[in-house]
């Protein structure tokens, strides 16, 4: 995901023999292989509750269950009037007088903390169950200068969402995976990239299976398993993982809130030494608070201010690399898809001054092509709300217009893929992964931009370092 400027090497520094590049393989990846991994033999390899358990078992000493950190996390939605844990929850921290994350407004409670008395372990046909539908290959979010090697995510999801339109979570583990050679900068990585493309040739399903299997929870040779408590939050900052959250759920015979995603970090709380994990609902990364686009207050005018800085990226002519950062100070504690707190350009539109700033800039860069609207339009693609379904089929400005997802999801119950994806990001994925193997398997030059040249705050992909989507 996010990066800190660790390390000074770039790939094309490395001694290719030192990487052992002759066994790299020339090949152009298969999204459905070494992508987005949908098949059933793979996903069978990955249950919620392995999982969970392997989370707990490298990050608490007490004899904490997995489903004890289940529920935990469930009833952070929970006000504390209606807690089943020890907490946190929802109302914890109060802001003007409403329960807030970050010091924004949330929802609070929300119908979701009911599940925080639900086995999430249940086999099928149980609808509280939850499945693996997805298993991602995210090394286009690698840094260029090897802070990270990318993040690989697994896609979980409540089992009533088969049948009920009414009753959906979808949990998505985004687990960061640590550079084992930071020094030596991403070329240090090329084993992962290595593994995930020789998925494509391997025509066996069992047999990547196991190979997933095996990277996931035991960890290639020289670097930890993807699934490790510390690689989904720990220490917090922009170069760790996260669990998000996809909501629309209540119980039966009611209608739920509106869709709403969610952000959790764990993190440790040792008491004389032990240690047991804690699930927190944090502020979503990279989606910033709406009303900081209208707003004419001093912390709304620090933000416009910022995000003029952010016009050049949001400007691409990519849509694969349009992008923005934002504080953390400026983020919100959730992303409502239904309603206009996360539309940018509704947010903004009667900022005469902000939008005239951002026309001002875009002249600055020779982009005439675009308008301050499209900006805004831009902006919102890059929050949670924006990419899942506020964003889709609009037009980004010069010729451009979002892609479509399922309706709110990019996955959905039955392993379905967006064509967001299948037409749109992962064609260009399987682009970085293969140029990236190719520079350093041959004498074809660095894969970088810029002839070679690392910038600590782009990732492999082009976008910018910490970027949610």
């Amino acid at each position: 995901m996010a990066c800190s400027d660790g390390g000074s090497g770039s790939e094309t520094g490395t001694s290719k023999s030192a990487l052992n590049a002759a066994s790299c393989p020339s090949v152009q990846p298969d999204p459905a292989r070494s992508l987005f991994v949908t098949d059933a033999a793979a996903l069978e390899k990955l249950p919620f509750e392995t999982v969970m358990n392997r989370i707990v078992a490298t990050g608490s000493t007490t004899g904490q269950s997995a489903l004890s950190l289940f529920q935990q996390l469930m009833d952070t939605m929970n006000n504390q009037a209606n807690a089943k844990t020890q907490g946190p929850h929802c109302d914890d921290v109060i802001v003007d007088g409403k329960p807030s994350i970050n010091g924004f407004p949330i929802e609070c409670p929300r119908l979701e903390g009911r599940l925080a008395t639900t086995n999430p372990f249940a086999p099928a046909p149980d609808p509280d169950g939850y499945d693996p539908v997805g298993i991602v290959n995210r090394f286009d979010l690698a840094p260029q200068n090897g802070a990270n090697c990318g993040q690989y995510r697994i896609v979980y999801t409540k089992r009533s969402g088969k049948t009920s339109f009414s009753d959906r979570v979808l949990l998505i583990f985004e687990a960061t995976l640590p550079n084992p050679n930071p020094s030596a900068g991403l070329a240090a990585c090329l084993p992962v990239t290595e593994f995930w493309a020789g998925l494509t040739t391997d025509d066996d399903a069992n047999s990547r299976a196991t190979k997933l299997a095996d990277f996931y929870l035991t960890g290639l040779p020289g670097f930890a398993p993807v699934v490790k408590a510390a690689h989904y939050g720990f220490d917090g900052g922009v170069d760790t993982g996260q669990i998000r959250a996809n909501l629309f759920s209540a119980p039966q015979g009611q209608f739920p809130s509106q869709w709403q995603l969610r952000e959790f970090r764990l993190s440790q709380q040792c008491t004389s030494g032990d240690c047991s994990l804690v699930a927190k609902n944090t502020f979503v990364q990279v989606n910033p608070f709406g009303a900081l686009f209208g707003g004419g207050d001093a912390a709304s005018t620090t933000f416009q201010n910022a995000f003029l800085n952010q016009v050049s990226s949001l400007a691409s002519t990519n849509l694969n690399t349009i992008g923005m950062s934002s504080s953390g100070a400026d983020n919100a504690g959730e992303s409502n898809e239904q309603d206009t707190s996360n539309d940018y350009l509704a947010q903004g539109q009667n900022n005469a001054t902000f939008k005239d700033a951002i026309t001002a800039k875009l002249a600055e860069i020779s982009r005439t092509d675009l308008t301050a609207d499209d900006i805004l339009n831009r902006a919102t693609t890059q929050s949670c709300a924006g990419c899942h379904q506020v964003s889709t089929g609009r037009s980004m400005g010069a010729g451009l217009t979002w892609p479509r997802t399922l309706g709110f999801v990019q996955i959905d119950e039955s392993s379905r893929i967006s064509p967001a994806l299948t037409d749109t990001f992962l064609p260009f994925r399987a682009q970085v992964l293969a140029n990236f193997i190719n520079s350093q398997c041959s004498d074809a030059g660095p894969s970088l931009a810029n002839n070679g040249h690392v910038d600590p705050k782009r990732t492999i992909g082009g976008g910018l370092v910490g970027a949610a989507n």
